[in-house]
């Protein structure tokens, strides 16, 4: 969970659980806040989509670099291109937002102080109340942005550690219940410039590194305006003739294993959908996060390369497959920890009715200066309630 989202999260709790008398200051009023908290989460519950970039696949390829030493050494590489659009079908996505603004429509029948409002897109506010703190949801899904975008990827073969072959009957151990990849020498990608140049001269192109993207800026793709850069002065001539909002990028990857077959490369930052899936909550209590899993929205690619492990470098990289797949991401306790409590203070420290639970306020304030203990961003929120 975000630094951002937990802060806000923790704050909204914090102020259902003591009263603010900041009215005559036109600050929002402990009921306001309630209800908006609410609606938040009811509304973020539904997993709604965010933002998802088109993916066009390149080429698996490899170079032989020789050291001063006389050895050669060799690497892998994949290139694409990346497009800031939607990557939903317009029919699909229409269809998406007509069910949206439903849910909108009866979510304001049934809380008189919202109000759905559609200048400059679709949004869920609170009546009288104005700028962001009467925002309860805007649509992002379909709204494009200027966006920069950090990738990080993975490739492995099939053979996996064969650890499931241990078990009686296989694949029934204790391992299993938590999300530990099975991966067949994962090599993670890197960048190393005089690999990346090398690369650019066997493609015969300007391509943009992992580290060279982080920067680059992607406004919306329109498919016809391009980057007017002519000036071999100018920084960005490299894009001269690109596309707007259209990035073509190299990943490298040390050697990949001569034995393997069939190759899978993930890569993750080209979309910021994640699922959450745990099991039933008991009444009062938090959410058993040791056994939550959380799913990413990954670029997968499946690669063949037949032949075996003499002469690879006359066996090429056939793509069979490749597409955007819900994967498994391992995620540590103590993250898991802070969303699942985060949950169960917005959850439970005021009943339907708005009437504060004392014995979860008791549990909240040595929960949050426990958090605060551990990262000093979080702000001190009982000095600004006390004020």
């Amino acid at each position: 969970m975000p630094l951002r989202r937990l802060c806000q999260s923790l704050a909204f709790a914090a102020c259902l659980a003591s009263p603010l008398a900041a009215v005559e200051a036109g600050q929002p009023t402990p009921e306001f806040l309630a209800e908006k908290a609410q609606l938040e989460e009811m509304i973020t519950s539904r997993q709604l989509d965010l933002f998802e970039l088109q993916f066009i696949p390149g080429k698996l390829g490899r170079v032989v670099m020789r050291d001063r030493a006389g050895r050669d050494h060799i690497f892998n590489y994949l290139t694409f291109s990346i497009r800031n659009q939607a990557t939903v079908d317009p029919a699909q996505l229409a269809t998406r937002a007509k069910g949206y603004n439903e849910v909108l429509q009866a979510i304001a029948q049934q809380y008189e102080m919202a109000k759905v409002d559609s200048e400059g897109g679709v949004k869920l506010k609170i009546d009288g109340v104005e700028g962001q703190d009467g925002v309860i949801l805007e649509r992002t899904e379909g709204k494009l942005r200027t966006r920069t975008v950090s990738l990080t990827a993975q490739a492995s073969d099939e053979d996996g550690t064969r650890i499931r072959l241990l078990d009686e009957p296989p694949g029934s151990g204790p391992q299993e219940q938590y999300a530990f990849p099975d991966l067949g020498e994962p090599t993670s990608a890197k960048v190393i410039q005089r690999i990346h140049e090398r690369v650019e001269e066997v493609e015969g192109r300007k391509l943009l590194s992992a580290e060279a993207l982080r920067s680059y800026k992607l406004p919306p793709f329109d498919g016809v305006t391009r980057v007017e850069a002519p000036d071999i002065t100018d920084p960005a001539h490299d894009t001269h003739g690109w596309l707007v909002g259209e990035a073509h990028v190299v990943l490298l990857f040390p050697r990949l294993s001569d034995y393997g077959d069939r190759f899978t490369i993930q890569i993750n930052g080209l979309c910021n959908k994640m699922r959450f899936r745990h099991p039933a909550i008991e009444a009062g209590k938090p959410e058993n996060y040791f056994q939550t899993r959380v799913l990413r929205r990954t670029m997968v690619l499946d690669y063949l390369r037949p032949g075996d492990e003499f002469f690879r470098d006359l066996d090429r990289f056939e793509l069979s497959r490749h597409g955007y797949r819900w994967v498994e991401s391992f995620q540590r306790t103590d993250i898991k920890r802070t969303a699942a409590y985060a949950k169960y203070f917005l959850s439970n420290i005021a009943d339907e009715k708005g009437v504060l639970n004392e014995a979860v306020k008791d549990q909240f304030w040595p929960y949050y200066d426990e958090q605060r203990a551990a990262n000093d961003k979080l702000p001190d929120l009982k000095a600004g309630l006390t004020q």
